[in-house]
């Protein structure tokens, strides 16, 4: 008698440990699928804004070249995916490296067919007396593709960075909490005609 009530006791403590530890395995099944889902979305996505890329380059008679009005298509682990157009050559001598702060003088626009005459930001309307806006190259202060493309730059040049979403705001865009809509639109490419006036 002794030994079934001990067995039962036992099997009532599995049982409960059993049902108290579910949520916490089938929550790290449902990490992994986020993790997928999130993987799985910036995959398409990658290919949905190339072709939106391209299709602005197409548009506006931009070839692939090294020259002025040319775009270049950056590749490597981080930075696949981004595109620059040179328009003008600056004067320095080096590349902005990690850690550099710039002075940028830019203006930002969306690059879909539909929308790519509409400017969303403009680094005059900062009220900064040079209208441009000081970034730490590499910090994280803003988005990725800004990070990646100005390591491309050097003083002085005048590029077009053609961004993926992925490397912009991505899945999540920019809310603006006191408007309650999207001052950038989810999974939204964007275009910067940007213009490096110092580097430190």
């Amino acid at each position: 008698m002794k030994n079934r009530f001990k067995r039962s006791l036992l099997f009532r403590v599995a049982a409960l440990l059993l049902v108290l530890s579910a949520p916490l395995f089938s929550g790290c099944s449902d990490d992994n699928n986020s993790q997928e889902d999130a993987e799985k979305r910036q995959a398409e996505y990658k290919v949905i804004d190339d072709g939106l890329i391209r299709a602005y380059l197409t548009r506006h008679g931009i070839t692939e070249g090294t020259g002025i009005d040319q775009f270049q298509r950056l590749n490597g682990a981080t930075n696949d995916g981004i595109y620059l157009v040179k328009l003008s050559e600056g004067s320095g001598t080096t590349n902005i490296i990690s850690g550099n702060r710039v002075e940028v003088k830019y203006v930002g626009r969306y690059l879909r067919e539909t929308n790519e005459n509409t400017v969303f930001d403009n680094s005059t309307e900062k009220g900064i007396p040079c209208g441009c806006f000081p970034v730490t190259v590499g910090a994280g202060s803003v988005i990725k593709g800004w990070d990646e493309g100005l390591l491309q730059m050097k003083k002085g040049d005048r590029k077009l960075l053609l961004i993926p979403s992925y490397l912009a705001y991505g899945p999540a865009g920019k809310y603006n909490q006191t408007t309650r809509t999207y001052d950038i639109p989810v999974d939204e490419p964007l275009l910067f005609n940007m213009e490096v006036l110092d580097v430190r």
